[in-house]
């Protein structure tokens, strides 16, 4: 009986070690790779203006007067990829930690909507153009100024997220998807402000006075 309650003690020890070991301790360095893409700018010209509108709308994108007669519209997409290892500390504590990871930061499906009620005026047509292609000069030009800021920000939140424990080498994947989740939990607020502030850089362009300039142009 003695014999058997001290197998039974030891085993408890055991476990309890296994789901007790800290690997916030544990050095994390991984290698990070970032990558970018404008993606590739087309052009539509089959939409009406109510139906370029409706686009608009959808983007919270609200053009006034002639410029409601084009839209630019670009997707922001992000992606995080780690790649991870296990590293026994004993027989029954293995630290998970991100050895490389990817993120993608980038524009997908850019496109420049001019609508083909005004195309056979061509002043109107090249001025909105011009319009919808300084958009999309606004968004590359928020994505450069953004990049080295996610870079940043980056390497902060993957030192903040500590290695994930498991006991067992067939838990490595499971605490490879969590470790990934967090950093997109972690990132996710950044994206949501660098969408805003695109936004608001957009809206520069798109004020009264500068529809009234433009809109001059073609008189």
């Amino acid at each position: 009986m003695k014999k058997l309650f001290f197998i039974l003690i030891f085993c408890s020890c055991l476990v309890e070690t296994a789901f007790a070991y800290d690997c916030s301790d544990f050095p994390v360095n991984p290698e990070i790779e970032f990558y970018s893409s404008y993606g590739s700018l087309n052009y539509d010209l089959s939409k009406t203006n109510s139906e370029i509108t409706a686009i608009a709308s959808q983007y919270g994108i609200m053009e006034k007067g002639l410029f409601a007669s084009g839209l630019a519209t670009v997707d922001v997409e992000w992606e995080i990829s780690a790649d991870t290892v296990g590293r026994f500390v004993s027989n029954y504590n293995i630290c998970v930690v991100p050895e490389r990871i990817k993120v993608y930061i980038g524009f997908s499906d850019p496109v420049i909507y001019v609508s083909k009620e005004i195309r056979k005026d061509k002043c109107k047509t090249e001025l909105v153009i011009r319009h919808e292609q300084t958009h999309q000069q606004i968004n590359k030009t928020a994505l450069d100024y953004f990049l080295p800021l996610f870079q940043h920000a980056f390497y902060k939140i993957v030192k903040d997220v500590k290695p994930v424990h498991v006991a067992n080498i067939s838990e490595v994947d499971k605490a490879s998807a969590e470790l990934t989740r967090e950093y997109n939990v972690r990132l996710s607020p950044l994206i949501d402000f660098f969408k805003k502030e695109m936004l608001k850089e957009q809206h520069k362009l798109d004020n009264a006075d500068n529809y009234q300039y433009e809109q001059q142009l073609c008189r």
